[in-house]
């Protein structure tokens, strides 16, 4: 079991996330590859104009993959999650994102190799 970490930080001059993870993947939509009992943490980078995380959920019509849901860890500037032990698949999942006072929504993915 590790631990896999996706940064997050603004396009410039939008406000649309990019995506960073450990993995090497890097963008606006990335599907970060985990394995059954991996956590994952989701980290805003310092100067990168987001402000807090408010929320990381599933996507309805998905499957769960989480033991346990995401949740933030302080101050809504860094979130985790873990993955089920008995996952398979892939799922979105939803990021809630506060940019100068104003909340956006994305929803990259997350591929589980057994």
């Amino acid at each position: 079991m590790s631990t896999e970490v996706i940064f997050l930080s603004l396009k410039e001059g939008t406000t649309k996330l990019i995506f960073t993870d450990n993995e090497g993947h890097h963008g606006t939509d990335i599907t970060t590859d985990v394995q059954p009992g991996d956590t994952v943490k989701w980290k805003i980078r310092q100067g990168s104009g987001i402000s807090e995380i408010t929320s990381i959920y599933r996507v309805p019509e998905n499957g769960d993959i989480f033991s346990q849901d995401p949740a933030p860890d302080k101050q809504g500037k860094s979130w985790s999650g873990v993955i089920s032990e008995t996952a398979t698949g892939s799922e979105s999942y939803g990021i809630k994102y506060i940019v100068d006072g104003q909340e956006y929504d994305v929803d990259p993915g997350i591929r589980i190799f057994p």
